[in-house]
């Protein structure tokens, strides 16, 4: 009886051994890729920081991905070459519109002798400022990944984004009169610069198809066998 129980138990943890090798992901491998940006002359494009944005991409087409990529220039025989050439990058001007509002709010300012909450109407004024700017840009991109059938990718890409930001300025009278949720957003805050501007155009659907084209050659070939 000992014996057979010694046997079902030798079974069930070669059974677990066997599950837990099944799981292991193999070790990423380095790939070399080179990544080469052209931006076509324009009063926005003039202002991006190619060597900035060429790192950013690589981030993000990193993602999700079973590989890793080492960074190298075109001339080191690079296993993957992406070609993107950024025209028609424009940064419409600003469109600011300031409105007036007076708002008031009842508070509790005390008690009354029965321990009852007294309220006091508060008022202010405030002015209420959206600021609007509108960006575009095309995106011609060719991926090329080297192997024995060579994977080839070629899309243009049209992207535009509308950045908008509402806050609050000059407030006059009682403070108190604001809801909370006006109170936070008190102040212009920051606006995207042109290297933001670009790499959220390039996010809208570039480097999600290119990764999702490098994810389908690489998850093929960095399987473990079952």
């Amino acid at each position: 009886m000992k014996k057979f129980g010694f046997i079902l138990m030798f079974l069930l943890v070669v059974s677990i051994s066997c599950k837990t090798q099944k799981k292991t992901r193999a070790p990423k491998i380095d790939v070399p890729i080179a990544i080469n940006i052209e931006a076509e002359s324009s009063a926005s494009a003039n202002f991006i920081n190619l060597s900035y944005y060429r790192f950013q991409l690589l981030n993000e087409l990193e993602q999700f991905q079973s590989i890793n990529f080492v960074l190298v220039d075109a001339d080191e025989n690079p296993d993957v070459v992406l070609d993107i050439t950024i025209e028609n990058f424009t940064l419409w001007p600003k469109d600011e519109r300031v409105s007036r509002r007076r708002v008031s709010r009842n508070i509790v300012a005390g008690t009354d002798s029965n321990g009852k909450p007294v309220y006091q109407t508060v008022t202010a004024s405030v002015d209420i400022v959206q600021i609007q700017q509108r960006t575009n840009a095309r995106f011609k991109t060719s991926l090329l990944i080297k192997a024995e059938t060579p994977v080839k990718f070629q899309k243009t890409f049209i992207a535009s984004y509308n950045y908008v930001n509402t806050y609050v300025d000059n407030i006059q009278g009682d403070p108190r009169a604001l809801d909370p949720s006006i109170s936070m957003s008190r102040g212009m805050g920051i606006e995207p610069t042109e290297d933001e501007y670009i790499l959220i155009l390039s996010k809208r659907e570039m480097t999600r198809r290119l990764g999702d084209e490098i994810r389908k050659f690489y998850d093929s070939k960095t399987k473990v066998p079952k």
